[in-house]
């Protein structure tokens, strides 16, 4: 590893290459530092998974989608390629299996270490996303060792995972797309929800991410959050399987799939449930109404010829019935044959290997365009950053560009 290098990126998904791309592209030498390989955590994700927002939103920088399906949904694999093949379109220069464990030293003298070594750089560009650990409660310490417990980081596929019924844990697009992985291979599933939202996959001719950026709320900005913690919230209900569908609780309760309250508590086979399905169906849904409201109001107010709404885009295919939901307060995870417990329960960020005090109340990277106070680190890919869609790929190329420009004013500053 050379002593020094003028720039440095860390992280080689999306976020990172877009940097690398405006950089390259105005001759500044860099270097990507990848922990991993190219798309790394989207190499994680399970086997049947696909991109949850439509292929017209990839536009990333060099390589905006071109392809006859802009309204179909690209699977892990393909979208992993098309990456791949956009970095060495321009050759980026990533060096795979490096991870960045420290960045310490002062401006325009960092002090980078690595799994391989140390090296000084003027400029950092921090492009490891929001979420990076998986997140497992501390009661998953408790189950039984005969239970095979996973994060869905490291879930693949049904056939992957033992025999029995599988308990999934957390009801965010993650875990819901993941009980839907396990019905069609006609597992028995045991969910444990809470509150999350559900998002028509189309509603009144039009996809759900197409109204959200019609209706400017991917262009939110943090100040807009009545709590800054709502930077954080799971994402709703919803899938781009099989062309995109919708994703609802009721549907999966209509197909057998045994719905819990939020886990209070598990002794060694045993788990306690709060009583609170019925809770988590109505929040569900009055999210999903609260959409509906706000795209009728903006279809009624800008006059648009657009067909009604049909219940199969309100409520995927599971309708509310009248019949409660059972509330259990307590199950037996050996009397119901659960053999796998998978935890959807999220990722957390950790930004502590970061020795600069760039961070707010939560340690979260406070930044102006991504900009941080300390001059010569930036940041770029974070959830919430600059606004709503800078964590997801519609949004990053918008956001790497403003970063790459500050990176060659500071650049030219220095060295010219």
């Amino acid at each position: 590893m050379p002593d020094f290098e003028k720039v440095i990126i860390i992280g080689a998904g999306q976020a990172g290459l877009c940097v690398s791309f405006f950089l390259t592209k105005a001759q500044i030498p860099h270097v990507i530092f990848e922990k991993g390989s190219i798309a790394n955590a989207w190499k994680k994700r399970w086997d049947s998974f696909c991109l949850v927002t439509p292929n017209w939103t990839i536009n990333l920088p060099g390589k905006p989608y071109t392809g006859i399906d802009k309204d179909g949904f690209m699977s892990r694999d393909d979208f992993i390629q098309y990456l791949e093949l956009w970095a060495e379109s321009f050759k980026a220069p990533v060096k795979e299996n490096i991870e960045v464990i420290k960045i310490s030293g002062k401006t325009g003298s960092f002090r980078v270490d690595t799994n391989i070594g140390s090296v000084e750089a003027s400029i950092v560009i921090v492009a490891t996303a929001t979420y990076q650990e998986p997140k497992i409660p501390e009661f998953a310490k408790l189950i039984s060792k005969d239970i095979l417990s996973l994060h869905a980081d490291t879930y693949k596929s049904p056939n992957e995972i033992s025999d029995g019924a599988v308990l999934v844990v957390g009801s965010g697009q993650t875990g819901c797309q993941i009980v839907e992985d396990l019905i069609r291979a006609n597992r028995k599933v045991y969910f444990s929800v809470s509150n999350n939202g559900r998002l028509p996959r189309r509603y009144r001719g039009k996809d759900c991410i197409e109204w959200q950026n019609e209706m400017k709320l991917l262009d939110r900005t943090p100040d807009m959050l009545d709590d800054p913690k709502d930077r954080f919230k799971g994402d709703p209900h919803v899938s781009g399987r099989d062309g995109g569908k919708t994703l609802s609780l009721h549907e999966f309760r209509e197909k057998g799939v045994e719905l819990l309250g939020k886990i209070k508590n598990v002794e060694e086979y045993s788990v306690v449930v709060e009583e609170s399905v019925k809770k988590s169906l109505d929040f569900s849904d009055r999210y999903a109404s609260d959409f509906f409201v706000k795209v009728d109001d903006h279809i009624s107010l800008n006059k648009l010829d657009l067909p009604l709404a049909n219940l199969d885009e309100i409520y995927g295919f599971g309708k509310p019935t009248d019949d409660p939901p059972i509330e259990k307060r307590k199950i037996s995870l050996k009397d119901e044959n659960i053999n796998t417990i998978i935890f959807a329960t999220g990722f957390s960020y950790d930004f502590t290997w970061i020795d600069f005090p760039v961070f707010d109340e939560m340690g979260y990277p406070q930044t102006d365009y991504g900009k941080s106070k300390v001059e010569g680190i930036y940041f770029c890919g974070l959830n919430w950053m600059v606004k709503r869609k800078s964590g997801i790929i519609w949004g990053v190329g918008e956001d790497a560009e403003r970063v790459a420009n500050a990176v060659v004013e500071n650049f030219n500053n220095a060295y010219v």
